[in-house]
């Protein structure tokens, strides 16, 4: 999948949900309990000097971080997000899809971990959730598309 437009859509389809939850939690959207999430900071030059099964892992393990969290959260959360909460979960299930036609399954455990953030609310989780395919996730398919095979 090389296709930008399709990247674009997700981005803007987590922007929405992003805003959604802004209006949503004008009070408190906190968790029983704190859930475990890729830090999605990227710092360009790392990035671009990174090899590419070393970002194709960092990006499988953010998917998978996230996946994992919005399942947990699904079930501690108001019906309220349900509707939010399932079309993000919607979504990792068709990056995920996009990263495994990229070859970006899971890699040797052996390398170092990326770092991780614990996770408190609905809208911190979704503010992860859009940054990260702004970044990780559109650099690693870009690069993948342009062909950069470190």
């Amino acid at each position: 999948m090389c296709d930008q437009s399709v990247m674009d859509k997700y981005i803007q389809d987590a922007s929405t949900i992003e805003s959604e939850i802004e209006q949503l939690c004008r009070t408190s959207c906190c968790f029983p309990e704190p859930v475990t999430v890729l830090d999605t900071r990227v710092n360009f030059p790392a990035w671009k000097a990174m090899d590419r099964s070393r970002q194709a892992s960092e990006v499988w393990r953010g998917q998978a971080l996230l996946s994992a969290a919005v399942l947990q959260v699904k079930r501690q959360q108001p019906a309220v997000f349900l509707h939010h909460l399932e079309a993000i979960e919607s979504h990792l299930r068709s990056i995920r899809e996009i990263l495994r036609g990229h070859h970006a399954q899971a890699a040797a455990q052996d390398e170092p971990s990326s770092p991780t953030l614990s996770v408190r609310t609905v809208k911190k989780l979704v503010n992860v959730y859009s940054s990260f395919l702004r970044g990780k996730v559109n650099l690693f398919v870009s690069g993948a598309c342009r062909g950069d095979g470190r």
